[in-house]
């Protein structure tokens, strides 16, 4: 049953604000290489993580102003929301198997593996910033457009339509990873 607040936004809106947001991102990365010797090597274009909560926040702000957004940034702590204890076996988990996973498909089809080779201080420095754009895109993609797209289509068509979006978004990054066009 559509809720009143999720009745008025609109996914679609939503994913067109995202990637138009992201083409100066994807201008800026695809003509500049980071310099040899950075830590981590991550495209240029990775600010744009945050994009979908600068998307949600435009938008939001648009239709429902101040409240709204107050609104949208206490969701994003709200715990109270997940009523079944067991979901947060995946949300910590899943990510970490996932890595695991792909590590171990690497090295069974011989591609070459990452070597960890990142000093704990540095850790220390870039877990923050990693939790920041990971909050960056979950509030975007998940606090405001899932809700509407569940109502319409229920959750696993709305979590394939919506894997689908943030894969296609993620593509140049990973295409840039991938060739190794960053140092």
């Amino acid at each position: 049953m559509p809720t009143s607040s999720s009745v008025d936004k609109s996914p679609l809106k939503l994913f067109l604000l995202i990637f138009v947001l992201s083409i100066p991102f994807w201008l800026v990365d695809g003509l500049t290489q980071l310099p040899k010797g950075v830590p981590i090597n991550l495209p240029v274009s990775s600010p744009m993580a945050f994009n979908p909560l600068i998307a949600v926040l435009i938008l939001t702000y648009r239709y429902n102003k101040s409240a709204g957004i107050k609104d949208l940034l206490k969701r994003a702590f709200d715990y109270k929301r997940t009523k079944e204890k067991r979901w947060y076996v995946p949300i910590i988990f899943l990510m970490p198997a996932m890595m695991f996973l792909a590590y171990w498909v690497m090295h069974l089809v011989g591609l070459p593996l990452p070597e960890p080779d990142i000093p704990l201080l540095l850790v220390v420095i870039l877990f923050p910033v990693f939790f920041m754009t990971a909050m960056g895109e979950e509030m975007g993609w998940l606090g405001y457009a899932i809700d509407p797209m569940q109502d319409r289509w229920g959750a696993l068509r709305a979590s394939i339509i919506m894997g689908a979006v943030w894969g296609l978004w993620h593509l140049w990054g990973i295409f840039k990873l991938t060739m190794g066009q960053n140092g």
